[in-house]
């Protein structure tokens, strides 16, 4: 498999991203991959695939719209915004979230992937009064 294909494998995956695919994962990621996002560094496809399975375990779904894959060398940047929702969450009402990723390829699978996204956008702004607060403190800071 190449890199290309192994992008359009994760662009696939991710498009309706749910426990019953994480068997896909090997197929994407090398064994030693290191996936890192503001949560933390998850290091090893076993590792990375428990990661998922906790992530997953209570939405009620999640899946992401690439909007632009750019690939290059031994590298690519994808731009996208995930759908998701959580019972916990807005009362359970869809959200969104938008956010990139940097991703290394080693072999042509994905042995690196750094996600960048706004994790108090994400989270700490949906919790009421958190959330509140969070966004006083945005508007304090506005010019």
């Amino acid at each position: 498999m190449t890199q290309q294909e192994t992008l359009a494998r994760l662009v696939a995956f991710y498009q309706t991203l749910e426990a019953s695919k994480l068997n896909q994962l090997a197929d994407i990621y090398h064994s030693d991959i290191c996936l890192a996002d503001p949560v933390g560094e998850h290091r090893g496809l076993p590792v990375v695939s428990d990661y998922f399975s906790s992530l997953l375990k209570n939405l009620r779904y999640c899946r992401f719209d690439v909007s632009q894959t750019h690939h290059f060398d031994n590298n690519a940047l994808l731009i996208w915004r995930m759908f998701y929702a959580h019972p916990s969450l807005q009362g359970g009402a869809e959200q969104t979230l938008e956010g990139s990723s940097y991703i290394q390829f080693r072999d042509d699978k994905i042995s690196f992937q750094r996600d960048y996204y706004d994790m108090g956008a994400m989270l700490y702004e949906k919790i009421p009064v958190l959330g509140s607060v969070i966004r006083q403190l945005k508007k304090r800071l506005q010019p």
